[in-house]
């Protein structure tokens, strides 16, 4: 049935008709009354000065920029894959406008196209004999390699790192069941989950310590921590990353105060420099520190926010002044090491210094100023040892666990399972910085390499 509407002949009387076309008369003379008074008051307007200039003046056809890379530059296209899997024929027959046979093709041009194949689960049958010795007659039966799939286990280790790593991006056990579920097919209970997340961890044991002796050992070490929760009681993750072993070592603990980074990194070392932000914790720790540059910075701005103008903030114009000389400490930072280097470092202490002997107004001026003193000689290594001014790599580190795993999952439900996952978040994080793959690290370690990651006998250099 249609429901279109069936409009009928409208017919007006000749009342009607004179009142329509007066209304018509009516708004054209407004209409013309408004015209007249535009252009009077445009009259009035006198024009613009010659040294008036729009500020953002209209670019010509000629100086507009191109869309993409400049004349000349190589263009950018992402790399064409190293392996082709098939190759197909695209032949034409005839022509499609008259129809005649075209023969042979006089060129040849290609196309690739990659395509993501769906999951899907090859299942190996094993006939593993039994032999009875003619000798001790003894029952023997052979083994199953152990690189193949861990003993008792209907899954490989492929497997077991494909849900280990899921697990590091915030998916919980039941999400993982559904994704074996929904990709592979694979019905799996709860247990089978926490038993294969358990095998990645025991297996990846020996690997977990090397790392943890690696950043032991490492010339510097980023330290930071963030909230945790395990089984809804708070904890803390704590990640220490060694730039110079390219290592990092994640730990979950119950305390945040001192006695976490002092059990992980052991005694006082004089040639290793501790590289963390102002927190309390680290107050007590021996040896040297180096304070992060950026958290100055942040705190100096943090001062000035919240104010209608930053002329408001109190002692606003000290917080400028220390957000410069924090701008100044990291950008010489990046310097290469040299002369000018330690004297641009020997500018900025002087400059520091003499902002702490001004008595500030403010809390957050205040608080800086009572901080800047207390740790004065741990704000400068950068510029003797060539160590980092700021603790940017631990907060890095710890930030996709934060976004994923905290976030989506909400920690850990037990004391086991978050020891697993320090675990593996160490060695999948450790991999990626020295560029290797998860499943070429298992491979490895199945192999029976001592040193999967490459950290050598000694202490790294």
């Amino acid at each position: 049935m249609s429901k279109r509407r069936r409009v009928g002949p409208v017919s007006f009387s000749e009342e009607e008709w004179q009142a329509h076309l007066e209304r018509d008369e009516r708004r054209e003379r407004q209409i013309r009354a408004l015209q007249a008074e535009l252009a009077q008051l445009q009259a009035r307007v006198p024009p613009p000065p010659d040294w008036v200039k729009p500020n953002v003046p209209e670019p010509s056809v000629e100086e507009r920029k191109k869309r993409g890379a400049r004349e000349g530059h190589e263009a950018h296209h992402r790399p064409a894959p190293l392996r082709i899997d098939a190759t197909e024929e695209v032949d034409l027959a005839e022509c499609p406008g008259c129809g005649d046979p075209l023969g042979e093709p006089f060129a040849v041009d290609e196309r690739l196209v990659e395509a993501i194949v769906p999951g899907h689960v090859r299942v190996t049958r094993y006939r593993i004999g039994r032999y009875r010795c003619a000798h001790c007659r003894k029952v023997r039966r052979a083994r199953l390699p152990a690189a193949v799939a861990p003993p008792r286990s209907r899954f490989d280790w492929g497997s077991h790192f494909l849900v280990g790593y899921s697990s590091l991006q915030g998916l919980t056990v039941s999400q993982l069941r559904d994704l074996l579920e929904t990709n592979y097919g694979l019905s799996v209970s709860t247990g089978a989950i926490d038993a294969m997340l358990r095998r990645s961890a025991e297996l990846f044991a020996p690997a977990y310590a090397a790392i943890a002796k690696a950043v032991r050992q490492g010339k510097s070490v980023h330290v930071d921590w963030t909230g945790w929760r395990v089984d809804g009681v708070n904890h803390h993750l704590w990640d220490f990353l060694s730039p110079e072993a390219k290592a990092a070592l994640f730990v979950v603990a119950r305390s945040a105060g001192h006695t976490v980074p002092e059990r992980v990194l052991g005694k006082r070392r004089k040639d290793r420099v501790l590289e963390c932000d102002g927190g309390s914790a680290f107050n007590a720790l021996g040896g040297r520190k180096q304070r992060c540059g950026v958290h100055i910075l942040r705190h100096a701005r943090r001062g000035l926010e919240g104010w209608e103008t930053i002329s408001d903030a109190p002692d606003w114009r000290g917080l400028r002044v220390l957000e410069k000389i924090a701008r100044g400490v990291l950008a010489a930072a990046h310097r290469p090491e040299g002369r000018a280097r330690r004297a641009e470092a020997d500018r900025l202490k002087a400059h520091l210094q003499r902002w702490l002997q001004v008595e500030r107004e403010g809390e957050a001026a205040q608080a800086l100023q009572k901080f800047l003193t207390k740790h004065s000689d741990e704000l400068w290594w950068w510029a003797e040892l060539g160590v980092a001014a700021h603790n940017n790599l631990a907060e890095q580190g710890l930030r996709p666990h934060i976004s994923k795993k905290r976030k989506l999952s909400w920690g850990s439900r037990t004391v086991g399972g978050a020891e697993r996952f320090a675990q593996l978040a160490s060695v999948v994080q450790t991999a990626k910085m020295r560029g290797i793959g998860l499943a070429e690290l298992g491979a490895r370690v199945l192999g029976g390499e001592k040193d999967p990651f490459g950290f050598g006998a000694g202490p790294p250099t």
